[in-house]
């Protein structure tokens, strides 16, 4: 039963993850920890260990359309790999319960922003410092979380590139695994990844990532953000209860 939990985890993560242009860890962390009852710790750990895997089937998929912009892609992801590698060795001196209230509040704003996205500035730019600084954030939060920070990167390529969506949704992609990779290192070399969980939600992960990626070709993306962003707020709001009881 274990097996086929985490491999639906792997699936739901694969799916939401494709069609969003994010690594599906803003699911895989609180669903493994609310699920199978995994320390945060190491939930973090494999989640960063399985983005990878999403992030290189949807860059496969994306590539052959040719949607990824590598260039805005290695502008932003040198410095966010930075952020990863503090924000991995920071969350191992925290506790459990406070990583799980940092989670609820970071995933309750992430949520909320998918539901209720800001008027009024969708063509305003900004500048390549204050990306920069925002990219270096998103690899913290990655590194911290076990997050991949497309729900950073995405808003960010739209507002500094003036890229379309879709692009900025394919590029953010293939970014989350080199972040991901990069953060996931730290956790590996601690004894926190256990490889036969990451194989069986790398399984998951395939499966969601082939539905996924031809979905979000066809979807409108106001829908896709409503209705995950629903889900993202049930889930911070277990987690900050988790952490805070």
């Amino acid at each position: 039963m274990e097996d086929l939990i985490i491999i639906l985890i792997g699936f739901t993560a694969g799916l939401v993850g494709s069609m969003l242009g994010v690594g599906g860890g803003f699911l895989i962390v609180p669903l493994l920890c609310l699920l199978l009852y995994l320390p945060m710790h190491v939930a973090v750990g494999l989640s960063l260990s399985s983005i990878v895997a999403t992030s290189i089937f949807s860059t496969i998929t994306y590539s052959r359309k040719r949607m990824i912009d590598l260039r805005v892609g290695l502008t932003l992801e040198i410095i966010t790999l930075m952020g990863a590698i503090c924000g991995s060795h920071i969350a191992l001196l925290l506790s459990d319960r406070v990583l799980k209230v940092i989670f609820g509040i970071a995933l309750s704003y992430a949520s909320i922003r998918m539901i209720f996205p800001s008027k009024g500035r969708e063509g305003k730019r900004v500048s390549l410092p204050v990306a920069l600084m925002i990219s270096f954030m998103a690899g913290m939060a990655s590194g911290m979380l076990g997050i991949g920070g497309g729900t950073i990167k995405v808003p960010l390529m739209v507002l500094l590139f003036n890229i379309p969506v879709k692009t900025a949704i394919a590029t953010s992609a293939f970014m989350v695994g080199l972040t991901a990779s990069t953060a996931a290192i730290t956790y590996q070399l601690n004894g926190l990844v256990d490889p036969m969980y990451v194989v069986r939600i790398i399984i998951g992960i395939f499966a969601g990532v082939s539905v996924g990626c031809r979905l979000a070709l066809k979807a409108k993306p106001m829908i896709l953000r409503r209705a995950f962003g629903v889900i993202l707020l049930t889930l911070a709001l277990r987690m900050l209860l988790e952490g805070i009881m």
